[in-house]
This record gives structure tokens, C-alpha cells and sequence, in this order.
């Protein structure tokens, strides 16, 4: 029984001491729950900035006022010689303040005694959360990476005389465009300057491997000539200065390799090869004769003797790497005509596409410069899809070429001391020949001032410097012009332009419609020695349009319009 009474006052004080350390522990507690109630943790800090133990409220506070202002302004970004500014705004990179906060647990107060002490005696340094426009960003650093980026450039060699040349290799350089981002977004609390993050790639061909090929192949290249027999017609030189022009290093794996350009090497050889009187080769050719009767004629194409440069500039390649024996033999080849008998047969060269006649005075000049030009034009051939050109076909016209001085426009009045005075009435029938032919048009450009010998709005004129007369073969058949005056010096004179090709449309002009006239103004007295007379003529406006007609049906139309200007009339002397 004395046992069981002292186990019984026993238990009661065990049980006794246990609720006080309850009641004592849940004290605690509530002391501890009212203390920290909602603050951060008593160590928390961001960005180096003291937030511990203050309300969310008030440590939001404090970081945007010390973070606030390094969050403003631009982000200096370098790479290599490169360096751009960008406004931190634009990129869209902002401080999340809330989420920032939130990673230290903030919440409502709390009886869990772990998180009570965290508030209490806790709390560490909270990374700042970075918000970015992650399109933006990325726009703006591939924009530098254009600016950046380049590829590896190989060693090269080159001559200068007969001299080798190394230009050094040099690395390639990629910017990394997502981890220069984040290097940037990274900066953005920081010091503002971030370098771009970049990855260099080496050149295939060093400058060392350049150096070996310009020691070797390349010195004892131009170090001699090579001769070059062709069969038993002769031998060809080709000096060092000549080796170097034709030999070139190209890159090939991590080094170079040689090679003789063809065409250079042809270029080089053809007057020497000239000489040896090796049979050239000839184009057939069209002829005809300037005159009514005339009819296209076909000169065949002839076959001649050359050398193979591309089995030459092969053959050579070893050569250059000797020191002695430095000579090759090649037999003359066969070469074609590059426009044969049959090209021109297949042509089409059989019917008059185009005609036209004008009608001129018979001064002497005109004479000598219509029938000049004439001549001239006589003759061209177009290929399909050539272009005639008259000013290229007549040269510039000085008195050395042959062209005398004759009446003219310029600067809007007649002038009669104009060199090839009177190549527009066969620039003006060469244009009604090809328009009547259905040629492309490429550009004409009529009088600023009417002539009734020609057709109205139809015609075109012609300088040396300003203005031409331009069409396009735009069919699939050869184009040969035919030309010739008619006539003597005193009496009236005509010229007519052909085009002999395949006839493809039957082309109408429409009746010129005239509007717009303009009066040509009162009568000018001049009575100065340079006195030059003319007549009035009234400006107008015209327009006409060229039909082209296929199987009798109407397939195009095209339109054309031209402003004739006024001519004030002067009479020389007083009134």
C-alpha cells in the first residue's frame, strides 16, 4: 500500500512539472507567434539591402529605394571593337519587388514553431527576381551579333609582280546570343557593363600552312619561264610575270591549292598563238547589200586550229615545281566557229518584218550624214534578245569620223551647226521600221518640236550625250537590219530601214489624235549679227497606240503619247 501511494505522488508531480513546461513552451510560443508575426526573417537581405525583420510592406519599401535607381539607365554591351548601349526599359527588364519577398516565406502569422523561430532568428540572401521581354531582348542582341559575327578568314597567298604575298588567317567569331542575355539580365543590378559572350573558331588554313605553299609552289613558280611547243607549228613563252597573273591558291582542306585560270592563260597565249599561224576560226555572217534588191546572204562559218587551255593549264601545274626542264608539248585541236552555218540557217533570216521610207531636202550635209548613218546601220545582226543601240552603231559624231555640220535642236531652237545634223530622219525610220516589225520598244524619244516630214508622234531624234535609240530583238528569231538613201545633193532624197527576221504579228498604228495646242506667241525681232530666223510652229499633244495582231485577232495593244512644244517665230531685223 506505501508503495502505490508513493508511485501515485509521484506520477502527480512528473504531471505537475510537465503542464508547466507546456504551459511555459505554449507562452513561449504566443510571445514568439505576437513578436514575429508577419515579418520577414530577422537575417533576410536582397541585393546586399537589410530587410530582416520589417513587414512586407516595409521591405518592399526599402528595396525599391535602394534598388530602384540602379535599375534605370542603359546596359553597356562590348563585344570585340563593337560596343552598343541599350535601354534597360526597352528591354523590358524590371525588379519583381513581390516575388523577390515571397521566396522568404512571407505569409500570415503562423503556430508552427519551426516557422516562428525562422521569423525570429532566421532568414537568409534572397536572389532578386528579374523580369525580361524575352522577344525584346533577343531582338536586340541578335541585332548586335549581325554587327559581331563573322566567319574565319583562311591564309591566302597572292602575287605582287612575280612576288608571293601571305595575307594572315584570321579567327571567326559567333556571338552566343541566349548566354549574352542572360549576361546582360544578369548586369541589369550590377554595373551596367557586360561583354558579350562570343565563340572563336580558328581559319581551316593557318598562316603557317600559307607561309609553306608561298615558300614553295608559289616562289618557284615565277622563278623561270616555261616554254610550250605546239606540235611542229612553233613553241609559246610564258614569262614569270604571265605564270603569276594565271596562278592562283585556293583553299583545300587545311591548305592551298594551286591552279592555273584557262581563261587568262588563253588571254595571255592568243597573240603569240597568232602568230605560229595556226588556221582561226570564223563565224558565218550575214551580209547585204544597201539597196532595194538586196537580199540577206549567209558567209559560212570556217573551222580553225587552237590549243586545249584546259588541258594546258592541267599540263602545266607540275612544270612550275621544277627547277629545270621547265617545258610542256601540246598538239594543235580543232575549234568550231562559235556561230555556225547552222546557227545562221536556224535564225530565220527569210522575210521583211518591217519597212519604212522618209523623205528628206537635198542639202549636202544631209546627204553625207543620212547616207553615212545608213551605211552604218547596214548590215547590224541581233541575236534574240540583243539590243540595237543607234548611238553605238553610229559612234559619236565629230568631223574626224567623217560626219559634216547640219541643222539641229538645241536648247529648244534650231541650230544649224550640230555635227551629223540630220540623223534623226534615220533614227526616225529606223524606229518606224522596228515598230512596224513589232521589236520591243526599249526607249525612243521624239522632237520637242514637230516636223510634218515625219509621222506625228512617231519619230525619234538623237544625241550623242542625252538621248538614244534603243530596241530589243524580243523574238526567237535573228534580226538583220537593211538600209540605204536614195537621191542626189539638190533634189529631194529618201531613206528606207528593212528588218529581215520571221514575220510573228501584223502590226497597225492607230490614227494619231491630237489635242492640246498650244499658240506659238508673238513674233521676236532681232536684229543682233547672230541672228538666227524661224518660223512658228504650234504646240500640241498626241497620242497613237501599235496593235498587234495575230491570225487576225487583236492580241496587245500598246499605247504612246508625246507634248509637241511651240516654236516663237524670229525674224532677223527691226520690226
Amino acid at each position: 500500500m506505501a508503495e502505490k501511494k508513493r508511485r501515485g505522488k509521484l506520477f502527480a508531480v512528473i504531471g505537475a512539472v510537465v503542464l508547466a513546461v507546456l504551459v511555459m513552451g505554449v507562452g513561449a510560443l504566443a510571445w514568439g507567434r505576437q513578436v514575429a508575426g508577419t515579418k520577414l526573417p530577422q537575417n533576410t537581405t536582397v541585393a546586399g539591402v537589410d530587410v530582416g525583420g520589417v513587414e512586407p510592406a516595409q521591405a518592399k519599401a526599402k528595396l525599391q529605394a535602394a534598388l530602384g535607381p540602379k535599375a534605370e539607365g542603359k546596359i553597356a554591351v562590348t563585344a570585340g571593337d563593337q560596343r552598343v548601349e541599350l535601354d534597360s526599359s526597352k528591354l523590358g527588364l524590371t525588379i519583381d519587388y513581390d516575388a523577390t519577398l515571397a521566396q522568404a516565406g512571407v505569409g500570415e502569422t503562423s503556430w508552427n514553431p519551426v516557422e516562428v523561430f525562422e521569423r525570429l532568428f532566421g532568414g537568409s540572401a534572397l536572389p532578386t527576381v528579374v523580369d525580361v521581354d524575352a522577344d525584346a531582348m533577343k531582338t536586340a542582341v541578335e541585332q548586335l551579333a549581325k554587327k559581331v559575327d563573322h566567319d574565319a578568314a583562311n591564309a591566302a597567298v597572292s602575287y605582287k609582280g612575280v612576288t608571293p604575298q601571305v595575307a594572315e588567317g584570321s579567327d571567326g567569331v559567333k556571338l552566343d546570343v541566349d548566354a549574352t542575355a542572360e549576361a546582360i539580365k544578369a548586369a541589369f543590378l550590377g554595373s551596367h557593363e557586360v561583354a558579350a559572350v562570343v565563340a572563336e573558331t580558328p581559319p581551316q588554313v593557318t598562316t603557317a600552312a600559307a607561309e609553306e605553299v608561298a615558300d614553295g609552289l608559289a616562289k618557284a613558280a615565277t622563278a623561270a619561264p616555261v616554254t610550250v611547243a605546239v606540235g611542229e607549228a612553233g613553241q609559246l613563252t610564258l614569262g614569270p610575270e604571265t605564270i603569276a597573273e594565271c596562278l592562283s591558291f585556293s583553299p583545300s582542306g587545311d591548305t592551298l591549292t594551286a591552279k592555273v585560270d584557262e581563261a587568262k592563260l588563253a588571254k595571255a597565249l592568243t597573240p603569240q598563238l597568232e602568230k605560229l599561224g595556226l588556221k582561226k576560226a570564223q563565224d558565218a555572217k550575214f551580209t547585204i547589200a544597201g539597196k532595194k534588191s538586196g537580199k540577206p546572204k549567209i558567209t559560212k562559218s570556217v573551222d580553225g586550229q587552237s590549243v586545249d587551255f584546259a588541258a594546258m593549264a592541267q599540263a602545266l601545274l607540275p612544270v612550275l615545281s621544277q627547277a629545270s626542264g621547265r617545258q610542256l608539248s601540246v598538239e594543235p585541236v580543232g575549234v568550231k566557229a562559235d556561230f555556225s552555218t547552222e546557227d545562221a540557217e536556224a535564225m530565220g533570216v527569210k522575210e521583211i518584218t518591217g519597212e519604212f521610207t522618209t523623205y528628206f531636202p537635198g542639202s549636202a550635209y544631209r546627204y553625207n550624214n543620212i547616207g553615212k548613218a545608213a551605211g552604218l546601220i547596214n548590215g547590224v545582226f541581233l541575236k534574240p534578245g540583243e539590243t540595237f543601240s543607234m548611238n553605238q552603231v553610229l559612234g559619236e559624231r565629230t568631223k574626224q569620223a567623217g560626219w559634216m555640220p547640219g541643222g539641229g535642236i538645241a536648247n529648244g531652237k534650231i541650230d544649224p551647226n550640230i555635227y551629223g545634223g540630220g540623223i534623226s530622219q534615220s533614227t526616225t525610220t529606223t524606229f518606224n521600221a522596228i515598230f512596224f516589225a513589232g521589236l520591243e520598244d526599249v526607249y525612243h524619244k521624239p522632237h520637242s518640236l514637230y516636223f510634218s516630214r515625219y509621222p506625228m508622234g512617231r519619230e525619234a531624234t538623237l544625241d550623242w550625250k542625252s538621248v538614244d535609240m534603243k530596241f530589243r530583238n524580243d523574238s526567237k528569231y535573228g534580226v538583220l537590219m537593211q538600209a540605204w538613201i536614195t537621191g542626189q545633193t539638190g533634189s529631194q532624197g529618201s531613206v528606207t530601214v528593212r528588218v529581215w527576221s520571221t514575220k510573228v504579228y501584223d502590226i497597225k498604228a492607230t490614227k494619231p489624235i491630237q489635242s492640246n495646242f498650244r499658240s506659238p506667241g508673238a513674233t521676236v525681232y532681232d536684229s543682233s549679227a547672230g541672228c538666227i530666223p524661224q518660223d512658228a510652229m504650234t504646240g500640241f499633244d498626241v497620242k497613237y497606240s501599235r496593235q498587234f495582231y495575230l491570225d487576225g485577232k487583236l492580241v496587245k495593244t500598246e499605247p504612246f503619247k508625246w507634248s509637241y512644244n511651240s516654236l516663237t517665230p524670229v525674224v532677223c531685223g527691226k520690226k
